[in-house]
C-alpha cells in the first residue's frame, strides 16, 4: 500500500517545500533589506551627525548624513549666491531621498512584488497534484495538495502586505530623518549667521 503512493507523497513533500523555500527567500530578503533601512533613516542628534561628518565616506551610512554632506558641500560651493539656500536645500532633500529609493524602496518594491506571482505559482501546482489525485483516489495526497494551494495563497499574500506595509512606514520615517537633519542644518546656519553678526558689530567703530 506504501509503495502504490509513495511517489505522490514525495512529489506532495516536493512541491510544499519548493513553495515555501520560493515564498521564503524574497519574504526574508525583504526584511532584511527593510532593518537595513530602518537602520539608515535613524534619527541622529546635531552632536552625532557633525561629528560623523568630518569622517570618511562609508556604504550604506545613514541618509540624514548623506543629506548634510551634500547640503553643505553645495553651500560651500555657493559662496557667490548665485543659487537661494531654500533652492539648494529642496535639491539636496531630493537627493536624499533619491538614494534612498535607489537602495531600499525599489528593491523593497520588488521583493513584495515577487511573492503574489509566486504564490499563485504554489497555488497552480496544488491545484494539479489535487486533480491528479482525484484520479488516483488518494484521499489523503488530496488534502495534501489542497493545503499547498491555498498555503501558497495565504503566505504569499500576507508577506506582500507586510512588506508593503513596512515600506509605507519606512518612507514616513524617512521623511522624519530629513527634516530632522535639515533642521539641524538650519539651526547651525542660524548660529553661524548670528555669530557672524556679533563679530560683524563688536568689530565695527563706534560712532
Amino acid at each position: 500500500m506504501m509503495s502504490e503512493f509513495s511517489w505522490e507523497l514525495i512529489a506532495t513533500v516536493l512541491v510544499s517545500v519548493i513553495a515555501f523555500f520560493a515564498i521564503g527567500i524574497p519574504y526574508w530578503r525583504g526584511l532584511r533589506l527593510a532593518l537595513m533601512a530602518r537602520s539608515a533613516t535613524r534619527i541622529h542628534d546635531e552632536a552625532e551627525l557633525y561629528a560623523a561628518l568630518d569622517g570618511p565616506v562609508q556604504a550604506g551610512e545613514p541618509l540624514a548624513l548623506v543629506l548634510l554632506r551634500v547640503l553643505e558641500s553645495s553651500l560651500r560651493e555657493n559662496d557667490r549666491g548665485q543659487h537661494p539656500t531654500a533652492f539648494l536645500r529642496d535639491a539636496s532633500r531630493q537627493y536624499a531621498m533619491n538614494a534612498y529609493d535607489t537602495a531600499y524602496a525599489q528593491k523593497l518594491s520588488m521583493y513584495a512584488n515577487l511573492l503574489p506571482p509566486i504564490g499563485f505559482i504554489g497555488t497552480t501546482l496544488g491545484l494539479m497534484i489535487l486533480f491528479a489525485s482525484m484520479h488516483l483516489s488518494n484521499q489523503a495526497l488530496e488534502v495534501g495538495a489542497l493545503g499547498i494551494a491555498l498555503t501558497s495563497t495565504i503566505f504569499a499574500l500576507v508577506g506582500f502586505a507586510s512588506l508593503e506595509a513596512l515600506k509605507i512606514r519606512l518612507y514616513s520615517r524617512l521623511l522624519g530623518c530629513i527634516d530632522h537633519a535639515l533642521g539641524v542644518s538650519l539651526g547651525a546656519e542660524t548660529v553661524e549667521g548670528a555669530r557672524s553678526a556679533t563679530e560683524f558689530s563688536a568689530a565695527a567703530p563706534a560712532n
